[in-house]
């Protein structure tokens, strides 16, 4: 996971969040009325998609993409049309956060401090492909980036599969230009692009050789 940069909210995103947030907050604070069953945040996909480079904020893998609630509608009703508070997301890891919300929260691919930003948070074993809490952490900070990979499935087979994948290329591209790393590094810098999936996995192969790409 790393930090993106959502943007400005789209235009018309403020009207509908005065039409129709009142409901939510009625039914899920008051008690009162039957669900709302408004999805209007799904005309914003496409916004969401562009700002996320097209890649789940929590995964980084390609996808076509849902509109996640990072703070869940039934826990955070004044927040279902709240562009801040809105994640690109596969269905995988959409279905697996659920309306989950932990004491602590979880680590928000578009926090807005530099200390809060998932970088700050996790790295990769370019061995196994596993994402993993960095070292060093305060125990608090340590628990929420484990209850973030552990409550997303951020280490489930399918997406090691796929990370195993990349790195298997990473190191196959390495190997051949073993003595020629400016070259190698040329080579590998545009899957360290975050609009590339698997970004922060490829630099931290990249650091891992030696090589340091923000």
């Amino acid at each position: 996971m790393h930090w993106v940069d959502r943007g400005a909210e789209p235009a018309g995103l403020g009207a509908l969040r005065q039409r129709y947030t009142p409901r939510w907050v009625a039914y899920y604070v008051g008690g009162v009325g039957t669900r709302p069953t408004d999805a209007r945040w799904r005309d914003f996909r496409g916004n969401l998609s562009a700002a996320f480079s097209g890649l789940c904020g929590y995964c980084e893998e390609a996808t076509d993409g849902q509109v996640d609630h990072f703070r869940p509608k039934s826990k955070f009703p004044k927040l279902v049309y709240a562009w801040p508070n809105w994640v690109f997301a596969c269905p995988d890891c959409n279905i697996t956060k659920s309306d989950q919300w932990p004491p602590g929260g979880y680590v928000d691919p578009c926090a807005r401090t530099l200390p809060a930003h998932p970088e700050e948070f996790f790295t990769y074993d370019t061995v196994t492909g596993e994402l993993l809490p960095q070292a060093g952490l305060t125990p608090r900070r340590r628990q929420k980036a484990s209850q973030t990979i552990t409550d997303l499935g951020l280490n489930d087979e399918h997406h090691l599969k796929k990370r195993l994948q990349v790195l298997g290329l990473l190191n196959e591209i390495s190997g051949l230009l073993a003595n020629r790393q400016r070259e190698a590094l040329e080579r590998l810098r545009p899957f360290a692009r975050r609009d590339q999936p698997l970004s922060s996995l490829v630099r931290a192969f990249l650091l891992g050789q030696g090589f340091s790409v923000k």
